[in-house]
């Protein structure tokens, strides 16, 4: 006996055998994982732009530090002078005297040239 439940589809539609797209794959790519040798390079470099700002003179480290991109943020560093330190950026320049942005009231202080000592980076 025929089974009554299934039933002949009513309509038929042939699929056509389409070959499958040919796909061009990356042939190059980038790892985070850098090799050993470019990370002790990097290092290196690091070292050396540090010991660059330390062996210019304090009027160029002035100079250095005004003369940054807009884009980038100022520089905070320490002065050191004859009376104490202080921590800020440097503001601009008049004459003999530097204008500095402190941290501490009044935030704006100017330094005389002749009693600054040392200029140190500490960051931004």
């Amino acid at each position: 006996m025929e089974d009554h439940q299934t039933k002949p589809p009513l309509l038929y539609i042939e699929q056509h055998k389409e070959p499958l797209p040919e796909v061009n794959s990356q042939s190059t790519f980038y790892s985070a994982n850098r090799d050993e040798n470019e990370n002790i390079k990097e290092v290196e470099d690091n070292s050396t732009s540090n010991s660059r700002f330390q062996s210019l003179t304090v009027d160029q480290r002035i100079e250095y530090l005004l003369d940054m991109p807009e884009t980038l943020p100022k520089l905070k560093c320490k002065l050191m002078t004859k009376g104490g330190s202080f921590t800020g950026t440097i503001e601009g320049v008049e004459g003999d005297q530097i204008n500095v942005r402190v941290n501490e009231i009044p935030h704006r202080r100017t330094i005389n040239r002749d009693s600054l000592l040392d200029i140190q980076l500490i960051g931004f």
